[in-house]
């Protein structure tokens, strides 16, 4: 559990990514290290977590995770959340793991390792100082989880009144969470059609990423192939910010800003079907409660040709838990949709085979994941950012798209 004990990025990574578009300026030995510090850290988190939720007392013998909620008075919402917990630390080997009959139990085999967190948010910070909002959005949720556990407060209501928390995290200048943007806004302009058209981001939040399509689009010249740009965000907090600084930059650009919510009809929304060339999202479609029908949605909103191109954290393989779920497993939001055992069998990030099978089953065709994550993985099983691109058939003869 020792910042020592993280390895050089396999060498034979990079080219695959270099295939896809992507430049050692966004993928880097030193972008890997803070990567993988603050995949330690969470780990440090969550081994710091069994001492303040009085765990390691209750896993002296194996329990399942129905029997520890009701042994330490857990709220049933705090399900997911502990086992999360108790899976990564399994993962890890700080934890036991043995199942019987179906059910999963776990257990502190010996002593608990020492937890180490502002050693290895300091390295990290040296490393890439840009990573700040990451590891205080880490902190804030680290320390409300005890609270939510025990039904004190809910995961919504303690981190999402810290709106200078999310608007730190959310944005470019965070490294941590702009590479998904810069590589979802490289494919995203790849695929708009040499002719232009219209453009529709689902769930901009503050618009960090829509920030990331707009300099690439304006690096290529292509701002003038865009015919229309609909901007969309339930939140209005979030929405009306983004409103006022993209007017601002792009005072010539056709943008519109409307609340879409990607779990109801979108034609019932304002968004006619088969309008738009692109549509594309970061870091969104997964947490769709039915997501076979918003990709169905996304799918009917685009002409003949054209393209979906969703930016999303990945699970490289299934049941692996990744870091940067771990505060959003107290969000409702996260948590609370439809499971399917085929494209989604539990909730958060999926693995590029669900997402591949995701969209086709919605109609997709040329469905890909960029970069080639099945092939990163075998080197690199902590891959997790991803574009996941579908596109919806040509009508017969057209031959239109990227």
């Amino acid at each position: 559990m020792a910042a020592e004990s993280i390895a050089p990025m396999d060498e034979r990574v990079y080219p695959i990514l270099a295939q896809a578009g992507f430049s050692h300026a966004l993928f880097n030995p030193r972008q890997h290290r803070a990567c993988q510090l603050v995949d330690l850290y969470v780990l440090h988190i969550a081994v710091d977590l069994l001492d303040r939720l009085g765990l390691a007392a209750a896993l002296a013998h194996p329990r399942t995770v129905a029997e520890l909620l009701e042994a330490q008075r857990f709220v049933p919402l705090f399900r997911l959340p502990l086992r999360w917990l108790l899976e990564r630390l399994a993962a890890a080997g700080v934890l036991a793991r043995e199942e019987t009959a179906g059910e999963r139990r776990y257990h502190v085999p010996g002593p608990l390792p020492p937890v180490r967190r502002e050693e290895l948010r300091r390295e990290a910070l040296e490393v890439d100082p840009s990573y700040a909002p990451t590891f205080a959005l880490l902190d804030e949720a680290a320390a409300v989880y005890p609270r939510v556990a025990s039904g004190e407060i809910t995961g919504e209501r303690a981190l999402f009144q810290k709106a200078r928390l999310w608007c730190a995290y959310f944005s470019n200048e965070n490294g941590y969470y702009a590479l998904t943007n810069r590589i979802t806004a490289l494919v995203a302009a790849a695929h708009l059609a040499p002719e232009g058209g219209a453009i529709l981001e689902a769930g901009a939040g503050l618009g960090s990423a829509t920030e990331a399509l707009l300099e690439v689009l304006h690096a290529r010249n292509r701002l003038g192939d865009v015919t229309g740009y609909a901007v969309t965000e339930p939140v209005a907090f979030f929405r009306r910010r983004t409103q006022r600084a993209l007017t601002t930059a792009y005072p010539d650009l056709p943008l519109t800003f409307s609340s879409l919510d990607i779990n109801r009809p979108w034609t019932d929304q304002g968004v006619a079907a088969a309008t738009q060339q692109l549509v594309w999202a970061v870091n969104v479609f997964h947490l769709a409660r039915d997501l076979e029908a918003t990709l169905g949605e996304a799918f009917a909103t685009l002409v003949p040709g054209g393209w979906v191109v969703l930016g999303e954290g990945l699970r490289p393989f299934p049941g692996q838990c990744v870091s940067a779920e771990f505060p959003f497993h107290l969000l409702e939001s996260f948590v609370d949709v439809e499971t399917d055992p085929e494209i989604r069998p539990i909730p958060g990030f999926l693995t590029p085979e669900e997402w591949q099978r995701a969209l086709a089953r919605a109609g997709f065709a040329a469905v890909e994941t960029i970069p080639d994550v099945v092939r990163i993985r075998d080197l690199f099983p902590g891959f997790f950012a991803v574009v996941v691109c579908g596109r919806r058939p040509p009508a017969q003869g057209r031959t239109g798209g990227s």
